[in-house]
């Protein structure tokens, strides 16, 4: 994940410190690699990885690290590993043999709240028993803070955040949504692609402009975004309100929609997350979508983005995709249509 958040980053506490509002969450059992452009100045990108356990997972780890690091321009990069010696050594020995011409800022070990480094010889500031450091302490740490920066203290607490809604929000979302479903079987007999296309884009704006959906609101845009043209039209929302606003729609619809129909919403989290620098939030949301159709395309194809570090999701223009998504929906009305999951 990169951040436009200022850091001063200038020893490895620093840096420790930045790691998990970076990432959003405390790792641990992870090889974390923080890649920078021509020197400590400017954060391209922060990468996370569980630690293999086996010989195969290591090779293919390393491939894909190197990989995801020259294809995003990284000129240095420093490797940090949480975990024991056993696990972390071996992910460091096989990164940096294969770096080819990325500079190696540091590669650090850290456990038990110390650090070692396994560039640094000077006994004074890197001795045999560790270094300790504690990020509470830190002034990285409290600048973080003062950005809005959070972090949660596991990878799972930050899962959490997009878990579906229960209780009685969830009775109501599940009551509304037969409807909903209801309701739209009664109007596909007789209404075309353009007019589900069209209500689609009333509904996702009226999304971005109400402060929060009531639970026939959050039903109803959960059935049309099932239409793949109304989910690629929910995409050119994209730069006519900022990311926070979109990550704030799509985190709050994916967790209130009935799960059966969460795979949409939370496939476009992904893309906003994704193209916003926002990596680990991107993961947790394809995650999200796969979990409610382990086929669902565009979830797949983030899934790949984010795995192999492909920049070309941040570079498209949303915006200038309407016209085109507009005649589609004339070529292709059907696909305008909602499909109404099994059961509903």
């Amino acid at each position: 994940m990169s951040s436009e958040t200022t850091m001063q980053l200038s020893d490895p506490a620093d840096f420790l410190a930045a790691v998990p509002y970076l990432l959003g969450f405390h790792p641990s059992n992870s090889v974390v690699a923080m890649a920078f452009d021509d020197g400590p100045t400017r954060l391209i990108g922060v990468l996370r990885f569980d630690l293999p356990e086996r010989s195969p997972d290591l090779v293919s780890l390393v491939i894909q690290l190197r990989g995801m690091l020259a294809r995003n321009g990284c000129r240095r990069v420093l490797l940090i590993g949480y975990g024991p010696g056993a696990l972390v050594t071996p992910v460091v020995d096989g990164v940096t043999g294969t770096l080819d011409g990325i500079g190696l800022m540091d590669a650090l070990r850290v456990e038990d709240g110390r650090y070692w480094s396994y560039t640094c010889p000077d006994p004074e500031c890197c001795p045999p028993e560790g270094m300790p450091y504690a990020i509470t302490e830190s002034a990285v740490a409290v600048g973080a803070v003062l950005a809005g920066l959070v972090a949660r203290p596991d990878r799972e607490t930050f899962v959490r955040t997009l878990a579906p809604i229960s209780g009685t929000d969830r009775e109501e979302i599940t009551a509304a949504t037969r409807q909903a479903c209801a309701h739209a079987r009664d109007l596909l007999g007789t209404a075309n692609g353009s007019y589900w296309y069209q209500e689609g884009l009333d509904r996702v704006t009226e999304a971005f402009e109400a402060e929060r959906l009531t639970a026939d609101q959050v039903a109803w845009l959960g059935v049309l975004l099932t239409g793949l043209f109304v989910r690629d039209g929910a995409m050119t929302f994209i730069g006519r309100y900022d990311d926070d606003t979109h990550i704030r729609i799509w985190s709050d619809l994916a967790r209130r929609v009935d799960p059966a129909f969460a795979a949409a919403p939370a496939a476009l989290l992904a893309f906003v997350a994704y193209r916003s620098g926002n990596g680990t939030l991107a993961q947790i949301a394809v995650e999200r979508s796969l979990g409610a159709d382990s086929e669902y395309r565009l979830a797949l194809l983030i899934r790949c983005a984010v795995e192999h570090g492909v920049s070309a999701a941040r570079e498209m223009d949303c915006a200038g995709m309407a016209d085109g998504i507009a005649a589609k929906v004339a070529e292709f009305p059907h696909l305008a249509c909602p499909v109404i999951p099994e059961g509903w």
